[in-house]
């Protein structure tokens, strides 16, 4: 593990989640997940601050989870199962569950983080993954408190309007979301016959930027995703469903050296310091969009 595997957030999934108020903290910092699917997950201690569960301003959460794994890939299974079908002494049927035993045991333990944020207010869960074993680690926290699931944010286009925030902002200029600005660039798509068709516009703040754009709109694109940017030190992508991508805060590179080469109590100031500053633009950038849609509080569907 390194110190920035803790701070990283480059994409980020939202959930809706009601966890119980009493002993959240409490409960966490005792956590025992189990193993699944050949997966062990852990609420890790942090190694900079020493403490499972952050306790943020803006009634903010902040914890990890480790997911420790064998990185089985389709090449390694077929090599080893080439080495196997070399051997003449297994069945045909036999090599592939073999082959997997052998790896299993060979390989060394690979790992990942799970960075999440709570806010109690909204009861939005904030997790920097959108992979299906991230997706399991939560649910095994939901599992930890016995809830019955978690919601996924799907806003409809129909109640979204992204193409027509995208044309007003080109035409009149109107903002398209509160807190956030649009960064002159986005991706546009058009589905036709079982076939997709991308185009970048850029620079549409400029005339034939805007031009562009509004003649790629013409062809019966829609909008894919826009650059967006939160602040001068986070950038982002806002794709159709809301969902947040290749987010880039400026400061993780600094801020990532810093951990590894300050004195260890300078290193929990830098940490602390980082990890309120992003959550703070989190939250700011869910409350420009998504909970715009859904009242601040109640998600639409469950995942």
């Amino acid at each position: 593990m390194q110190y920035s595997d803790f701070i990283k957030m480059t994409s980020c999934g939202v959930y809706s989640i009601t966890f119980p108020t009493e002993k959240l903290v409490e409960t966490l910092e005792k956590a025992e997940l189990a193993e699944r699917s050949g997966v062990q997950f852990e609420v890790v201690k942090n190694p900079i601050t020493g403490k499972k569960v952050h306790e943020l301003g803006g009634k903010g959460l902040y914890w990890s989870v480790r997911a420790e794994f064998k990185q089985i890939t389709k090449e390694l299974m077929a090599q080893k199962s080439y080495e196997i079908k070399l051997r003449g002494k297994e069945r045909e049927e036999d090599i592939p569950h073999l082959a997997q035993i052998e790896l299993y045991e060979l390989l060394p333990p690979a790992s990942e983080i799970y960075n999440f944020f709570y806010n109690k207010e909204t009861q939005i869960l904030m997790i920097n993954s959108n992979s299906k074993r991230s997706k399991t680690a939560i649910m095994q926290i939901i599992e930890l408190f016995g809830l019955a699931g978690v919601k996924s944010i799907i806003v409809s286009d129909e109640k979204l309007g992204i193409n027509k925030r995208f044309i007003d902002w080109i035409e009149h200029s109107k903002p398209m979301f509160k807190f956030i600005q649009f960064a002159n660039e986005a991706t546009l798509r058009k589905d036709s016959h079982n076939e997709k068709s991308y185009r970048s516009c850029r620079h549409i703040d400029g005339e034939k930027g805007r031009e562009h754009a509004l003649s790629v709109l013409n062809e019966g694109f829609v909008v894919q995703s826009l650059a967006m940017e939160a602040s001068e030190d986070l950038h982002f992508k806002l794709d159709e469903h809301l969902r947040l991508r290749s987010l880039r805060f400026k400061n993780f590179a600094k801020t990532s050296r810093e951990l590894q080469n300050l004195p260890h109590w300078r290193k929990e100031m830098v940490f602390n310091s980082y990890i309120q500053a992003q959550y703070d633009s989190l939250t700011r950038i869910l409350r420009g969009t998504i909970l715009e849609f859904t009242h601040e509080t109640k998600l639409e569907q469950f995942a």
